[in-house]
C-alpha cells in the first residue's frame, strides 16, 4: 500500500510522545510493509532501537492504535491485559454501520477525533466505549507569505489533485479546455514531498476529496502554500474551509469550474484577503498546537483510563449527555425582522430569550477555538438567569449566520442546535443597514460611494471581528447574498434544522408564521402571540432611485441561486 495522510498523522504522534519527558514511543508493524512505506518510515519515523517484531508490554505502558491496529491488538493477545489504550480516528468511516472499522467503537479505548465532525460522526452512533476527544489536526507547515496576495510568478496556473476523484478531475478538465483556461491535473499520487513543492508553484489549487473524509489534509496544505483554493465539503473539512472566506467551495463540475475562473481572475485586493485568512487558518491549525494537547492527555491518561464504565470528561469538555445552554439561534440577516422575531418568541412561557438580545458570543474578538461547548456554556449561562424554567434557549445575533467560519462554531458547540434565518428584498435591507450606519455616525460617504467602496473597505480590513470592522458597519452589499450564506449553513447542519423565514411573511401574516416557527422548535403551537410594532427604525427616506437600480441589478446572479435554492427574498 501506499503512503498516506494517515500514516503521517501517526508519524506526528509519535514524535509527540517521543517530545515528552517520562515517555518513550516504540512501534510494531502488523505486516510487512511495501518498499515505498518502508522508504517514509525511515524518514518519519525515528525508530534506532523502537521497532520490535512483537510487543511484550509493561504494566506502565500505554497502547496507541489507529485505523485497523485493532486486528494486531487482538491477535496478539492483548485485548485482557488493563493497560490504558488511546485510538487515534482519523476518518468518519468508523461511524458507518457493518464496517470493520465501525466494529472497533465497542472496544474500550480513549479516541482522539482529528476533527470536530469526526467526533460528531462516531458520538450519534451510540457504540463508543470510552471517552471522545476532538484534537484538530495540525499541520507542520508555516503558511507562505505572499505579500499581500501579488502575484510571484509562479509556474502552474491552475493544478487540479484529482488522484482520489479522477472522473471528477477529468470532467473538470474538460470544461476548463472549452473556457480555455490553463492547467495541469494530477491523476496520480505523488511523494508528499513533489506534492508540496508542486502546490508551492501552484496559483490555484484545485483539492478534490472523496465525499467523506476526516480532516483532508490537502486543501489546508495549499493554503499554508499560498494558494488560493477550490474545494468541495467533505464532511471533515467543515471546521477549516470556509466558502468566499478562505476558499471556494463547489459541488460538481460545472461550479467548479466556475469557482476556478473565478479564483483565476480575481485581483486585488480580493485575492490577498483570502489568502490572508487562509493563513490565518493554517497558523490556527499548528502541530505545537497538536502537540501540547495531545501532551495534555498523555499526562492525565491513568485518571482518564480509571473511569470504568463511564464516560471520563476532561476538564472544559462537556459530557454528550449534559443539554447545552442555548437550543437555537436567530442568525440573520441583519435588518430582517429579527429583533421582532426575538420579542415575538421572548413571549411564549416556554421559550427563553437571552437578556442581551445580540450575545455576539462566537464572533467576539477574544473568541477561539480552544473554547470548549463547556466553556462556551459557562460564558451564555448568565444571559438566562432570568428564565430559569424555560424549556428551550435561544438568543439572536444576526452577525453569525454572515461570517463564514462561525457555522462550524456553532456546530461544534451545539450539534444538534436550530438556526433561524430572516431575509428580506436585499436592495431594501442594504439602504435600511446604510442609514442605520449614518445614525450612528459610522458612515459619511453617500449611499453611492459607500456602495463602490464596499469590496475595497472589506478587503483591506485587518480582522472581521474588530469591534469597528468593515464586516460589521459596511457590509451592505454583501449581506444581501443570502444563498452563499445559507449555503454555508447547509454545509454544517442538515437542512430541517434550518428554518427560513421572510420578513414581508412576518409582517403580513404573523400568525401563520409564527405557528411554523413554534413547530419547527418543538413547542406548544397553541400559545397566541400577538403582533406588534417592532419593525424600528425604517423611518421614510429618499428613494435613491438610481442606486437602488443599479443595486437591484448587481444582485440578479443571487436572484437566480436563490430560486435555486428554493426561496425567495
Amino acid at each position: 500500500r501506499r503512503f498516506t495522510g494517515g500514516h503521517l498523522k501517526h508519524a506526528h504522534y509519535f514524535d509527540h510522545v517521543h517530545r515528552l519527558a517520562g515517555f518513550e514511543p516504540g512501534m510494531t508493524l502488523g505486516g510487512e510493509p511495501s518498499d515505498q512505506i518502508l522508504h517514509e518510515i525511515r524518514s518519519l519515523w525515528p525508530l534506532e532501537g523502537r521497532l520490535v517484531s512483537r510487543w511484550a508490554p509493561k504494566p506502565c505502558d500505554v497502547f496507541f492504535l489507529a485505523g485497523e491496529d485493532w486486528r494486531y491488538f487482538s491477535t496478539a493477545g492483548l485485548e485482557g491485559l488493563p493497560n490504558p489504550r488511546i485510538n487515534l480516528i482519523q476518518g468518519v468511516r468508523h461511524a458507518r454501520v457493518g464496517s470493520e472499522l465501525h466494529g472497533y467503537l465497542g472496544k474500550r479505548a480513549l479516541r482522539i477525533c482529528v476533527s470536530a465532525e469526526v467526533a460528531d460522526a462516531i458520538s450519534t452512533t451510540g457504540r463508543v466505549n470510552g471517552p471522545v476527544l476532538t484534537i484538530p489536526n495540525g499541520l507542520e507547515l508555516a503558511p507562505v507569505d505572499r505579500a499581500g496576495g501579488k502575484r510571484d510568478a509562479r509556474g502552474q496556473s491552475v493544478v487540479i489533485v484529482g488522484y482520489k476523484m479522477p472522473d471528477l478531475a477529468r470532467a473538470l478538465s474538460g470544461l476548463l479546455v472549452a473556457r480555455d483556461i490553463a492547467h495541469h491535473t494530477l491523476l496520480e499520487f505523488l511523494d508528499r514531498g513533489e506534492f508540496l513543492a508542486r502546490l508551492a508553484d501552484t496559483e490555484v489549487a484545485v483539492c478534490l476529496p472523496w465525499a467523506e473524509e476526516g480532516f483532508y489534509l490537502p486543501a489546508l496544505e495549499a493554503m499554508a502554500s499560498g494558494c488560493t483554493v477550490v474545494t468541495m465539503d467533505c464532511v471533515g473539512n467543515r471546521g477549516f474551509c470556509h466558502h468566499e472566506a478562505n476558499c471556494l467551495l463547489a459541488s460538481d463540475a460545472e461550479s467548479l469550474a466556475d469557482a476556478v475562473q473565478r479564483a483565476v481572475t480575481m485581483v486585488e485586493p480580493e485575492r490577498g484577503a483570502f489568502r490572508r485568512r487562509a493563513g490565518e487558518t493554517v497558523a490556527g491549525h499548528s502541530l505545537c498546537e497538536e502537540r501540547a494537547r495531545f501532551h495534555a492527555v498523555l499526562n492525565s491518561i491513568d485518571d482518564l483510563w480509571r473511569a470504568e464504565g463511564r464516560q471520563s470528561v476532561p476538564t472544559g469538555t462537556r459530557s454528550h449527555s449534559s443539554k447545552p445552554v442555548v437550543d437555537f439561534m436567530i442568525v440573520g440577516a441583519q435588518k430582517c425582522g429579527t429583533t421582532a422575531l426575538g420579542q415575538f418568541l421572548a413571549e411564549h412561557p416556554a421559550i427563553g430569550m437571552s437578556a442581551q438580545k445580540e450575545v455576539h458570543l462566537f464572533d467576539a474578538e477574544e473568541y477561539t477555538h480552544d473554547w470548549s461547548p463547556a466553556d462556551i456554556d459557562e460564558r451564555y449561562r448568565r444571559y438566562y438567569q432570568h428564565c430559569p424554567d424555560a424549556t428551550i434557549r435561544g438568543e439572536a445575533t444576526p452577525i453569525y449566520m454572515y461570517m463564514p467560519e462561525v457555522a462550524a462554531e456553532l456546530r461544534r458547540y451545539n450539534p444538534a442546535l436550530k438556526l433561524i434565518v430572516l431575509l428580506r428584498d436585499p436592495v431594501g435591507r442594504a439602504i435600511s443597514d446604510y442609514y442605520m450606519q449614518k445614525a450612528r455616525d459610522r458612515e459619511t460617504m453617500p449611499l453611492w460611494l459607500a456602495l463602490l467602496a464596499e469590496p475595497f473597505r472589506l478587503a483591506w480590513e485587518a480582522d472581521p471581528r474588530r469591534q469597528r470592522s468593515a464586516s460589521r458597519e459596511h457590509s451592505y452589499r454583501t449581506r444581501g447574498l443570502y444563498s452563499l450564506q445559507l449555503q454555508n449553513l447547509y454545509g454544517h447542519f442538515p437542512k430541517d434544522q434550518v428554518l427560513v423565514v421572510r420578513r414581508d411573511d412576518l409582517l403580513h401574516r404573523h400568525d401563520a408564521v409564527m405557528h411554523d416557527v413554534l413547530s419547527f422548535l418543538g413547542v406548544a403551537t397553541d400559545v397566541r402571540i400577538p403582533r406588534a410594532v417592532v419593525f424600528g427604525g425604517e423611518t421614510a427616506r429618499k428613494r435613491h432611485r438610481l442606486s437602488s437600480a443599479l443595486l437591484r441589478l448587481s444582485y440578479v446572479a443571487e436572484f437566480v441561486r436563490l430560486r435555486r435554492l428554493r426561496l425567495r427574498a
